[in-house]
């Protein structure tokens, strides 16, 4: 079977997790390969298996090089262990999963590989993230979509994931279920501290308290996990990494081909797993 035929099954199995991002009211139907609400919004199906739900054309800072960077340093196994961290805390496992900001879709990937069952939808506002993904892993459904005009339908969710991206906790209440879970991963301040040290960034350390303090406003009760290691390079994955980091890419010429040159063969991880539950 196509793929655009199997992602009209899916949808057509699961219209109830989805609603219209426009006029928010439910889709209806499938005509040919549109998806339409009651009121006649309609969203196009992709050859590749994937739904565009994006109502204007999106600016954004990743190129399908430094996705392809991350999506290889990720099956490397850079962030095995926190994903790993991350599925143990999982209550639901046979729910239904929305990895908010998915990227090239290595992580939610991973998520199942490592047990993660029930129905699993991934979503980032880049459509060449959605693309890599659904050429990549054909274990859950993926969207092109912004999470500030969600197209997910309100009380669906068990979990949602929210690794090393933006959040916007007013909607990830409306999507989740009651007693659903938000998990979210953030940089800790030793996250890649080898980079953020020869790039002479070290002067700023890196805090995610302004982060950690907007996550408790919203979960009181949320739980906390800490996770930090090294993690072993040889040169082509370190220079995937430079690549994929942010912290190398606003850096001059002559300190990005010192880097290259004088590669790092270990970097260390530092996380933290935030976990909030809807009341």
């Amino acid at each position: 079977m196509k793929k655009i035929e199997k992602a009209k099954m899916f949808i057509n199995n699961h219209l109830h997790l989805f609603q219209c991002p426009v006029c928010k009211n439910q889709f209806i139907d499938i005509k040919g390969y549109q998806l339409t609400c009651s009121n006649r919004h309609s969203f196009d199906f992709s050859k590749k298996g994937t739904l565009h739900f994006l109502l204007k054309q999106s600016q954004n800072e990743y190129d399908k090089d430094m996705l392809q960077s991350r999506r290889l340093i990720a099956q490397e196994g850079l962030w095995y262990p926190v994903l790993e961290k991350v599925i143990s805390v999982v209550n639901n496992k046979n729910g239904v999963h929305l990895d908010v900001g998915c990227g090239e879709g290595s992580h939610l990937h991973h998520l199942i590989q490592k047990g993660l069952g029930g129905t699993n939808i991934g979503f980032d506002i880049s459509k060449d993230a959605i693309q890599l993904a659904a050429a990549e892993y054909t274990d859950a459904f993926w969207c092109v979509a912004d999470l500030a005009q969600s197209p997910y339908a309100s009380n669906a969710y068990d979990t949602i994931f929210n690794i090393l991206s933006p959040s916007n906790y007013g909607e990830f209440d409306r999507i989740l279920k009651s007693g659903g879970q938000v998990i979210k991963v953030v940089p800790a301040e030793k996250y890649l501290i080898e980079i953020r040290n020869f790039v002479g960034k070290n002067n700023t350390p890196y805090s995610n308290k302004e982060v950690l303090d907007k996550f408790y406003q919203h979960y009181p009760q949320a739980d906390r996990i800490s996770i930090s290691y090294e993690h072993n390079l040889n040169f082509t994955m370190w220079k995937h990494l430079l690549n994929m980091t942010p912290l190398s890419w606003n850096i001059n010429d002559s300190i990005k081909e010192k880097l290259i040159l004088e590669p790092f063969k270990k970097i260390t991880v530092e996380m933290e797993i935030l976990i909030g539950t809807k009341e």
